[in-house]
């Protein structure tokens, strides 16, 4: 009988601590980061072919969550998550299609223009009109 008991006692302790495990699993590491945008300095944006080309080489990358031109300003908008990818990723890729392209400045993202995480890796992700 005292086995059973042990038995018993054992299971519900270990019961009782499985919200705990996927509570801390759930919670974001410590220092984790939020999605950021990289703004590039890219000439030719006015071209349709130039931003087909920026958006498809970006969708390929991993942890590229968002691309999409401002023609009128010349800038190119890369939202991403900084475990998955880097500055230095996002930059070979841009200057591959476009070599004069240059990076401005990685900043956090705004919430309203980030696309959601598990966003499908398609070439108009940059124009997708999901919202979160």
């Amino acid at each position: 009988m005292k086995s059973f008991q042990k038995l018993v006692l054992a299971l519900v302790l270990t019961l009782a601590t499985l919200p705990l495990a996927a509570e801390k699993a759930a919670a974001p590491a410590a220092g984790a980061k939020g999605a950021e945008t990289a703004v590039f300095a890219v000439p030719g944006l006015k071209d349709e072919a130039v931003v087909k080309s920026l958006t498809l080489a970006l969708a390929k990358e991993p942890g590229v969550m968002s691309a999409k031109a401002d023609a009128a300003a010349g800038k190119f908008l890369v939202t991403f998550e900084p475990g998955k990818t880097g500055k230095a990723t996002l930059e070979q890729a841009m200057t591959k299609v476009v070599p004069a392209a240059k990076l401005e400045k990685i900043g956090p993202a705004d919430a309203k223009d980030a696309a959601k995480a598990d966003c499908g890796k398609c070439p108009s992700k940059a124009t997708c009109e999901k919202k979160s």
